[in-house]
């Protein structure tokens, strides 16, 4: 049985590799469980409350591990393995806390204004998106485009693979329990991203080939990948796991529509800049054209209705939306900062 230290990160990893039979035990260790919950807030508290950045980190970094396993299969040695209990004992109070924080962090004055006509407040919402700094951000329309070699598309394909290659997963848990309408919606732009039946169009897949065609492995990914980065593929997971997110899910990801289009046209202008191979530009320059659709479709068939239903959806709709924003926002100017700071070193 592993012993719990100060480290639950390493608690985390250790217990995943353990026997079935050795869960069963954990999870009837209650005196275990209430451990791993103290522990899991002091965590929590360096974190947020005292503002401690590597334990900031070692958060995002727990629920990674336990984000791993929600979106993986399991292996035929652990189907007797119940993991779930401990593990969202823990997650919970993480995600907890790394929601009030990126919440804190909100303008509530942002939110209040908000239309309580359906089509009003698409407009007021795509309005809220564009407005932002991390709409046109210069990461995109400068850096990337204009200048970013091989090495630069490399590295931030690393980190844009904290959400995009499970993003089908995503829609596919978003779709559960919804009503008819708003499933279609969801349900079509899942079978987009599963290239419409045909195994080599699959999104994920094309995703793997920018990857692939420019020699990332899933190594490099794990040594390479930005906190900042992190903190937004934990969030992506976080609010598509749980059904009381719904709401939440719903302005995050309609960001992530909206401003795709946007921002991968730069992305593949940068790539045949450098002259690299086609395969791997592919899931970009297909997605500046599929995600307008997906966006209209997002606001008009899912984002109106449930406004329309009861405008107080709107308020988490636009926390969502607005929790989007802030954390790409620090994610792009964290990946500018980094990419001048090689521009400069390989200057001198």
């Amino acid at each position: 049985m592993i012993q719990l230290s100060d480290d639950i990160l390493d608690w985390i990893e250790k217990s995943v590799c353990l026997p079935p039979n050795d869960w069963e035990d954990l999870n009837n260790n209650f005196s275990l469980r209430k451990k791993l919950n103290e522990s899991s807030r002091r965590l929590a508290d360096a974190a947020f409350k005292v503002g401690d950045r590597k334990s900031r980190e070692k958060v995002h970094k727990c629920l990674a591990a336990i984000y791993n396993l929600d979106f993986s299969t399991a292996t035929v040695d652990k189907i007797d393995a119940e993991v779930q209990p401990i593990l969202r004992d823990i997650a919970s109070v993480l995600e907890k806390a790394v929601l009030d924080y990126e919440i804190s962090l909100i303008p509530e004055s942002s939110l209040a204004a908000y239309p309580r006509d359906g089509k009003e407040y698409v407009k007021w919402l795509k309005k809220l998106i564009s407005s932002h700094k991390s709409s046109v951000h210069p990461v995109y329309n400068d850096y990337i485009s204009e200048h970013a070699d091989a090495d630069d598309l490399a590295f931030y394909l690393i980190q844009e693979s904290s959400l995009d290659p499970r993003f089908d997963d995503i829609l596919a848990l978003m779709q559960i329990g919804l009503p008819v309408d708003q499933k279609l919606e969801l349900g079509q732009n899942y079978w987009d991203e599963m290239g419409n039946g045909e195994p080599e169009k699959v999104h994920s897949h094309l995703f793997q080939s920018a990857l692939y065609s420019l020699g990332i492995s899933s190594q490099r990914i794990k040594d390479e990948m930005l906190p900042e980065a992190l903190v937004q593929g934990n969030l992506s997971a976080c609010l598509a796991l749980s059904r009381r997110h719904y709401f939440k899910a719903v302005g995050y990801f309609g960001v992530t529509e909206y401003l795709a289009p946007r921002r991968f046209k730069h992305v593949v202008k940068a790539w045949r800049r450098n002259e690299l191979p086609e395969v791997g530009i592919e899931y970009h320059d297909l997605h500046i054209v599929i995600d307008t659709q997906h966006a209209n479709g997002w606001f008009n068939n899912v984002v109106a209705p449930l406004v329309e239903e009861d405008p107080a959806i709107g308020r988490d709709i636009a926390l969502g939306a607005a929790i989007r924003l802030s954390t790409s926002s620090r994610y792009l100017d964290q990946l500018l900062k980094h990419f001048e700071t090689n521009r400069e070193a390989a200057s001198l």
